[in-house]
């Protein structure tokens, strides 16, 4: 049962990816980085929060929406993109906003997961 819970996360995932990628649309991959940065805020938030649901649909929105919603592959691609063009300061700040940004996103997500205590 977990894994269906995680396939119908996924797919719900998927199309909120295609929908951010469809809404905001720009030269620099501002898209990729918004999805992965709220992504790592949620992870954070729904990993610690004290949520008074099953661990299938936990894990159908942890490991199945959130993981296919946001991607470390397309940040990689988006990366050597910018090199290839050699657009090098381009490719350092988006690497240091993925990078810091998401750890400072899921360290803010598990600070008020943890703060909610049973109220979620």
């Amino acid at each position: 049962m977990n894994l269906l819970w995680v396939g119908l996360g996924g797919a719900a995932g998927v199309l909120l990816r295609a929908l951010a990628n469809t809404l905001i649309q720009s030269s620099f991959p501002f898209s990729t980085l918004i999805v992965n940065l709220l992504g790592s805020f949620l992870l954070g938030l729904l990993s610690t929060a004290p949520l008074k649901i099953n661990r299938g649909v936990r894990l159908g929105m942890t490991t199945g929406m959130i993981g296919s919603f946001t991607t470390l592959s397309a940040v990689s691609a988006e990366l050597f993109s910018f090199l290839q063009g050699e657009q090098y300061w381009f490719a350092i700040i988006y690497f240091l906003i993925s990078l810091a940004g998401g750890f400072l996103f899921a360290y803010s997500g598990m600070k008020v997961g943890q703060k909610a205590g049973g109220d979620l």
